[in-house]
């Protein structure tokens, strides 16, 4: 039980935690860790895929997380849901 692994998110730049090997394959949301809202925008590179006809996200920027609901920067943390 004492071991952890280091959670890697999908396409992101942004800090990763140290998680049990029981939550890796649990479902995450974001969350602001002072208001606690997942309601968050984060600035990002997009290329567009020809195959799916849409934009793919091909990087986040790190450090540039906002709360949609009270306006201010943020720092994003990882909740189970």
């Amino acid at each position: 039980m004492g071991k952890t692994l280091q959670r890697v998110e999908k396409k992101t730049a942004m800090k990763t935690e140290n998680v049990s090997a029981a939550e890796i394959n649990k479902r995450v949301t974001p969350s602001r860790s002072r208001c606690g809202s997942s309601d968050i925008r984060v600035e990002a590179f997009a290329e567009w895929n020809q195959r799916v006809q849409g934009w793919r996200v091909k990087e986040l920027l790190d450090g540039n997380q906002v709360c949609n609901g009270c306006g201010q920067d943020c720092d994003i943390r990882w909740r189970v849901i």
